[in-house]
């Protein structure tokens, strides 16, 4: 049997409680027709890039199951006739791979936000270092490059030197 993986949008007026049995309905559909859920589950609540329908947002399900052929077509015309989903997208994998899923918020630990912010810092501190290293302390730098404090100095000296012309 080919591996598919299925992405759907649930339209955000759908509750918790609702979402999870229209995940539970879409994954029967596909062990009925003889299929198998090999990953099904709510990712989160996500602003979308742009608006489908006047919708700013939705729930994300993603579903990776094996199945014959023609479980994605009857998966399609569920999604398409189903006004709780506003987008779907079903693809065919050649070869079977790693699913990977999203953790919950809730389980990330509360050091994550921290460590994230240090190895920003450490970031910003090899980038500044490799900005220093490539500049030539002979070179003027570009005028985007110049500090502000820079570039009131240099309107101080054009206007005092304006002011001794006149």
């Amino acid at each position: 049997m080919p591996f598919y993986e299925a992405m759907y949008l649930v339209h955000p007026s759908v509750d918790d409680e609702r979402a999870a049995e229209i995940i539970a309905r879409y994954n029967q559909v596909v062990e009925n027709a003889g299929g198998v859920i090999e990953h099904s589950g709510k990712w989160d609540r996500r602003r979308l890039a742009y608006p489908i329908n006047k919708v700013q947002e939705a729930t994300y399900v993603l579903m990776y199951f094996r199945a014959d052929p023609q479980v994605p077509a009857e998966l399609d015309r569920l999604f398409r006739i189903s006004d709780e989903v506003i987008r779907h997208l079903i693809i065919r994998h050649d070869k079977p791979h790693l699913v990977l899923t999203v953790p919950p918020a809730e389980e990330v630990p509360e050091e994550a936000p921290q460590e994230a912010a240090e190895a920003g810092d450490q970031e910003e501190v090899a980038q500044e270092a490799a900005a220093e290293a490539v500049e030539s302390p002979q070179t003027e730098p570009a005028p985007e490059q110049k500090g502000d404090e820079e570039i009131a100095a240099e309107d101080e000296e054009t206007a005092s030197t304006e002011q001794e012309q006149a």
